[in-house]
């Protein structure tokens, strides 16, 4: 227990939020690269962001997930990522039968809202 409170105290004294999924509403996620919309079905894409909660403080979850949909709905890749140590994350995601329509972050089955979309 002695443990526990001694690393959310590090987290705390580095700005660093850690999390529940259940407070996914009040966490934003942020595109930091463009994503090429030209990618084809099977082609990996580098897709790299950053969380923030409403008070603009770097959040840290493990396992945040990408899910790539094509623009039709009916195909979709999910990919997994954990926090890099700037607090950022970067994955290498497949992109789905159909191409790249829409990209979403979250954690479990919850999705974080971006502050800049994916557009075609």
């Amino acid at each position: 227990m002695r443990a526990l409170v001694l690393i959310t105290l590090a987290f705390m004294v580095a700005g660093v939020s850690v999390i529940d999924a259940s407070a996914g509403g009040r966490v934003r996620a942020t595109l930091t690269r463009t994503i090429p919309s030209n990618k084809s079905s099977g082609e990996h894409v580098v897709v790299t962001w950053r969380l923030r909660d409403s008070s603009g403080h770097p959040v840290s979850v493990e396992r945040v997930f990408v899910k790539i949909t094509c623009p039709t709905g009916d195909a979709s890749t999910t990919t997994f990522a954990s926090p890099r140590a700037d607090g950022t994350y970067r994955v290498s995601a497949i992109v789905p039968p159909g191409g790249i329509g829409t990209i979403a972050i979250g954690k479990n089955s919850t999705s974080f809202p971006l502050t800049n979309p994916f557009h075609r």
